[in-house]
């Protein structure tokens, strides 16, 4: 399969498709601010997952993922650890586990990317 083609497939979400876009150099900084992402739960985290498998020489760019968005920055980080527990529990369709510990990654990339935690769960962040 060709990126070209991937795009238009059934297995693609928002965090998905914010790697293809980097990767394929279609992110102009004009998009609207809800249209890239990162990955919020293990179905999510499994669809770029599956995205790296199929084009395997991403695996070594996704730090450019979060040069542009640094929302990703803890998840890029830690991309090798969430995939073993992707991987490891992947058969049972369930992973506590790794939604923890996306979810800390992602309130880090929150705070890179400049936003306020407000009260739990609850996140601002000011637009210029």
């Amino acid at each position: 399969m060709k990126p070209e083609q991937w795009i238009i497939g059934y297995d693609t979400g928002t965090s998905s498709k914010t790697i293809w876009a980097v990767m394929m150099d279609a992110v102009t900084g004009n998009e609207p601010w809800h249209t890239f992402g990162v990955p919020g739960d293990p179905d999510d985290f499994g669809r770029c997952y599956r995205l790296l498998v199929l084009f395997p020489e991403w695996r070594a760019r996704l730090n450019e993922v979060a040069e542009k968005f640094p929302e990703w920055i803890g998840l890029v980080r830690e991309w090798d650890k969430l995939s073993l527990l992707y991987e490891r529990d992947y058969p049972t369709g369930r992973s506590d586990e790794l939604y923890k510990a996306m979810q800390v990654l992602i309130d880090e990339g929150r705070v890179a990317a400049g936003w306020i935690q407000t009260a739990p769960g609850c996140w601002e962040r000011k637009r210029a």
